[in-house]
């Protein structure tokens, strides 16, 4: 038999990690000794811990190794491979998250510094109702708000659209349960036909809050956060639920062209 401190060398463990092992199921001793407590491990245990450690530096969690030890699964093939081909799948998919993270990460990394959006004082607006067709995205839809746009754009001249105003919307719907769509369109007259795969929507009639947005689209969300969260309060202007949208006109060069401006109007409470 073998003292705790033998089995621990055959590993280069401590006895700390041992007695941890035991109390929580996963390896335990032959022998426990009824008068000094010493713990004693048999010649061929050495093999078993060995094959413990081996699954936990394959990245297996304890109490993971102790299920599979105590369904035998340490002495047959077959659990033993069933197991790892679970593990090596659960590994996969980490590893395709910390890609993806990873590239987020990289690609923030690689834009140029800018700064936070100038101040700005919203005005006050009274919107009148405008019927809109186009097409929309809806959150847990495959693809993005981009990719939408790019589909839409080349179908704007199925749109019989108003004369004005003379640029695109996109407009925020909220829908049920706090999900919202995004529609991308065109102003139309009530006799408008529907193309086919479009949808419509109506901007309701009410005051909005008018503020714009300077640069690329991609930091849009930016300047919805400063608005919502600095420019209204500073304004003594308070948000409501409903509609919100993206006004493109004749100030609008391209949604990557720096000297692009969006007005953004932000419904507020009458």
């Amino acid at each position: 038999m073998l003292t705790i401190g033998q089995m621990a060398r055959c590993h280069g463990l401590t006895t700390k990690t041992l007695r941890h092992y035991d109390s929580i199921g996963l390896f335990s001793p032959a022998l426990t000794g009824r008068d000094n407590g010493y713990r004693y491990y048999r010649p061929e245990q050495i093999v078993i811990l060995g094959r413990i450690l081996w699954l936990k530096g394959l990245g297996l969690a304890l109490e993971d190794i102790r299920a599979l030890a105590a369904d035998g699964g340490l002495d047959n093939v077959a659990a033993l491979r069933d197991t790892l081909q679970t593990h090596a799948r659960q590994l996969r998919t980490e590893l395709q998250r910390s890609e993806n993270v990873l590239g987020q990460l990289t690609r923030y990394l690689a834009q140029p510094d800018r700064g936070l959006p100038a101040l700005q004082t919203p005005e006050r607006v009274a919107y009148p109702a405008l019927r809109i067709m186009g097409m929309s995205w809806q959150q847990g839809e495959d693809g993005s708000i981009a990719q939408m746009w790019d589909r839409f754009e080349p179908r704007e001249p199925e749109i019989d659209r108003l004369h004005e105003p003379v640029g695109t919307f996109g407009v925020c719907e909220p829908l049920a349960d706090g999900l919202w769509r995004y529609v991308a369109g065109l102003p139309v007259g009530s006799e408008a036909r529907l193309p086919e795969g479009m949808v419509e929507l109506h901007i309701p009639a009410r005051p909005y809050a008018r503020v714009e947005h300077h640069g690329p689209v991609t930091t849009l969300p930016e300047t919805f956060r400063a608005a919502y969260s600095e420019w209204l309060p500073a304004a003594g202007m308070a948000p409501a639920e409903g509609i919100e949208f993206e006004y493109c006109g004749e100030r609008f060069f391209g949604p990557m062209d720096p000297r692009s401006v969006v007005e953004l109007y932000i419904p507020l409470k009458d």
